[in-house]
Parts: C-alpha cells; structure tokens; sequence
C-alpha cells in the first residue's frame, strides 16, 4: 500500500510543491527589490559608483519602464495614466517582468530538476544539451524584441495612426501589458530550433521530416504573427514571423545534424551488441 499509485501521486504534488516554492521565493525577493529600491551613483575618490536607495516611487521597475518609453516611444506618442492606479500596475508588471528575467535561470534549473528523476538516460542527456541554449535563445530572443524590433514596430505603428489623422495615444497599463506580452511572444519564438532538436533527438520527428514540411512551417510562423503581432497588421506580423521562419530553418540543419549523430551511436551499438 505504501508503494501504491497514491504515494507516488502525493510523492509527486510534494515534489512539485517544493519547485513551486524554491522557484517562487527568487522572484519574489527580486520583485521587493526592484519595487523598493531605485539605482543611484555616488562619486567615491572621483569614481562613479552605482548604489540602491530605498525609493517605492521612483523604483528600478520605473526606471527600467522609463528606459523602455525613451527607446520605444516615438515623442510625438502620448502615454496616459487614464486610472489613478495605472501608474501602480504599470510599475508592478515592470518588477515583475524583470523578477522573472533575473530568475530565469533558477526556473530553468528547478524544471530540470523536477522532471529529471522520471526521465530515461537518453531524455536526460537531451534535457541537458537542450536547457541552456532554450534559456540562451529565449533572452537573445526577448533582447533583440526589446531592443531592435519594438521601437520599430510602435514607429510603424505610430505613421499608420498620423496617416488617418488620429492623435497616437496609449494608457500605460496597455503599453506595458502589451509590449510585455510581445517580448515573451518574440522569445519563445526563438526555442523554434530547440523544440525541433528535442523531438528528433527524441526520435518523434526525424529530421526529414522538417525538411520536407517546412512550407506548412512558413504558414504556421504566419498565423503566430497574425495571433501576436501588436496591432494585427502585414507588416508586424512579419516582423514576428520571419525570425520564426529563419529559426526554423537553423532547426532543420541542427536536426540533420542530430539525427547523423543518433544513426551513428546506434548504428555502434547495434555492432557491439551483435558481437
């Protein structure tokens, strides 16, 4: 009774429980942080030195926002507080988001480590050359959708509103909802590769098979563009889509790769155990 499918049910909760837990509490430490706190220099002996101050109002979450509004929002693209609270939620997703950036690599691990003991020898080896180019790609990908897309986007977005003679404005609970929602949607497209490593690594799809398909593929990343991109428009749904289409096709190398590798190991095997 006490190996029964009930303790290994309960055994499990508890485990993901404990994950839960230990990847709950980093984020909520760097959330108090980034809300409590702003960043401020010092000079000491004629070098500037970077500090923290306790400051709720002018926080690291609303500096880091502040950041986001002078590279992404065009001058002319007014941000409205529409609801007294918005400033709050606003600053509230802010050190939210940046938690769980901060925190990424501790969640990554807690997964890893979670599902790892009901894996087999080969679903292990593949979790572990899999997990750090997933967190790798996923913050190339989050940075290059902050950095060098988003501002393009909000201009292309901005020309559209002064072209049928509207005065762009925006609440900036919608803003950060919306742009923060954009950037996860732009990093997880970059795991496009992993996924398909994973799967012929795996042996469910072999890597034919994304050769073979990838016109279905070019549909596929389209309709995520359409379902993601800001403003449901040609041009930011291509902006989304095509980074998925040329992920997609670094995927289709890695996995012929991966694939000549597996045929090869079993191909050694298959002659070890013969003898």
């Amino acid at each position: 009774m006490d190996n029964g499918p009930l303790k290994v049910i309960l055994d499990n909760i508890e485990d993901l429980r404990v994950a839960v837990i230990r990847s709950g509490i980093p984020v909520l430490i760097f959330f108090v942080i980034f809300l409590m706190f702003d960043v401020r220099t010092i000079t000491f002996f004629g070098r500037i030195i970077p500090v923290i101050y306790p400051d709720p109002y002018h926080n690291m979450g609303a500096q880091f926002l502040q950041l986001l509004i002078l590279h992404v929002i065009t001058e002319k693209f007014q941000l409205l507080a529409i609801k007294p609270t918005d400033g709050v939620v606003a600053d509230f997703y802010s050190c939210l988001f940046l938690s769980a950036i901060v925190t990424s690599p501790n969640f990554y691990y807690q997964i890893s480590k979670f599902i790892g003991p009901a894996l087999k020898a080969n679903e292990k080896e593949l979790l572990r050359i899999t997990l750090t180019p997933a967190l790798i790609l996923f913050l190339i990908g989050s940075f290059i959708g902050i950095y060098f897309v988003a501002p393009l986007v909000f201009q292309i977005l901005y020309q559209f509103d002064i072209g049928v003679g509207a005065q762009p404005t925006m609440s900036i609970t919608s803003f950060v909802s919306f742009f923060l929602i954009y950037v996860i949607a732009f990093g997880l497209s970059f795991e496009t590769p992993v996924i398909m490593v994973g799967l012929t690594y795996m042996g469910v799809v072999p890597a034919k098979y994304w050769s073979d398909n990838w016109r279905y593929a070019v549909v596929a990343a389209l309709i995520f563009g359409v379902i993601f991109s800001p403003g449901m428009t040609g041009v930011t749904m291509m902006l989304l889509a095509i980074p998925i289409i040329i992920l997609y096709f670094i995927g289709i190398s890695a996995s012929k790769r991966i694939q000549k590798r597996k045929d090869l190991k079993d191909a050694i095997n298959e002659t070890v155990s013969e003898k």
